[in-house]
């Protein structure tokens, strides 16, 4: 049983002597076995049903805090956000409050007991991150010497804290604390072992979901309308937006680890984000939710297809407007000799053009040559002169009459 390991643990430490707690130490740090019972107690305590168990784990886990080890140190730090979720949902154990008002206090605070800042640099371009893969970046669309020169250039620093210490946990500072232990967490993430982190990640779908009817997917992010499902539910427990962001750190490295349940707190943490919007928290984790379905080596997650683009023949682009060239020799044309039906030049159509305008303008190449007629007599005298086939008999003794009536006007 997980109450019996534990017991045997927290008897190990207070026999030890002062010499023999460096060697414990790097001992706890590979001691799997007593970790995993320490999840499984602080996960459901309920089970147990031992507050003293609660109390002599909470104080145990201080004292390695206050030893002075970094491998004790380390150790304590795993079980933050255990030790937060389980506060959050059950404000009753009060020695689980007084241990995170303690590891608050020492951290905000320096050696000199000064209020502790810690000023880190935001990384550019040149380096990946949950919203870009740099590695994908074209060496023709951003070269490697501007990303060099711009990541020295880019000095700017972004600071956490000072932090004011807390005399106790009231529902004015409680979601500023657990944020701050949770940033804590998550600068140690990497020396966490794969079951913690798969505990935490099932801690945060319960965190984020309690509260809410899970009878389907759909409604997760709205109560029941039956009010006797409503009775049925535990309260819902308040959640900031920068408490979300740290949640998603931790998911995001659990995916990165293959853990399971990284996927389902994900889809937890986006569903109650839309629920409080929180326009900060959906950006992030859709960002984590895209890198997840692009990155193939993440297990669980189904790789998204990618879709070829092709360009429909119906886009109309400058390729489709076509010129027609003009001969290389254009006669001279003197305007008193153009005659009916020698306009110049054939203008410039399109290819489409209607077949039968194109022979009503090319009848009247045939027209012969009459002297002395110009194109005003044509518009004026003539106005079916489009209409004349140079073939027909009857148009040739119209056309007579016509240079007639027109050197009678003339005299």
């Amino acid at each position: 049983m997980a109450d019996n390991l534990v017991l045997d643990w927290l008897d190990e430490f207070e026999a030890l002597t002062e010499s023999e707690i460096h060697t414990y130490s790097t001992e706890q740090e590979h001691n799997h076995e007593v970790m995993i019972a320490l999840y499984h107690v602080l996960s459901e305590p309920q089970k147990y049903k031992s507050d003293h168990l609660i109390d002599g784990i909470c104080q145990q886990l201080l004292n390695f805090y206050r030893s002075g080890e970094a491998h004790l140190r380390r150790f304590t730090i795993q079980f933050i956000p255990t030790l937060v979720f389980l506060h959050l949902s059950d404000k009753s154990y009060s020695a689980i409050q007084t241990l995170l008002v303690s590891l608050y206090n020492l951290e905000v605070i320096d050696s000199k007991g000064q209020p502790r800042t810690v000023s880190f640099r935001i990384p550019s371009i040149a380096q990946s991150s949950i919203y870009h893969d740099s590695s994908n970046l074209e060496p023709a669309f951003i070269a490697e010497n501007s990303l060099r020169r711009w990541e020295e250039c880019n000095t700017k620093l972004v600071s956490w804290g000072p932090l004011p210490q807390v005399d106790c946990l009231n529902a004015q500072n409680r979601q500023r604390v657990v944020t701050a232990l949770i940033f804590l967490y998550n600068q140690q993430i990497s020396n966490v072992i794969i079951q913690g982190i798969e505990q935490t990640c099932r801690g945060i779908s319960r965190l984020v979901s309690q509260g809410f009817n899970n009878t389907s997917e759909s409604n997760r992010s709205s109560l029941a309308s039956d009010s006797s499902i409503q009775t049925s539910l535990r309260p819902r427990i308040p959640v900031s937006s920068p408490l979300l962001v740290e949640l998603l750190h931790i998911i995001y490295h659990a995916a990165e680890r293959c853990a399971v349940g990284a996927v389902q707190a994900l889809h937890d943490v986006i569903h109650r984000a839309k629920y409080e919007s929180y326009a900060e928290v959906l950006l992030a984790a859709n960002a984590i939710k895209n890198l997840l379905q692009n990155s193939p080596s993440i297990s669980g997650v189904t790789p998204r297809p990618s879709h070829t683009h092709s360009v429909s023949k119906s886009m109309i682009t400058n390729a489709s407007f076509r010129t027609k060239k003009l001969p290389d020799d254009i006669p001279i044309q003197d305007p008193n000799q153009t005659v009916l039906g020698e306009a110049g030049l054939d203008s410039i159509t399109e290819e489409q053009e209607d077949t039968e305008k194109s022979k009503s303008k090319g009848a009247l190449k045939h027209l012969p040559k009459i002297p002395g007629i110009g194109k005003k007599h044509k518009v004026k005298n003539n106005p079916q002169g489009d209409q004349i086939d140079s073939g027909d008999a009857h148009n040739e003794n119209f056309m007579n009459d016509t240079n007639h009536s027109v050197h009678v006007s003339a005299v």
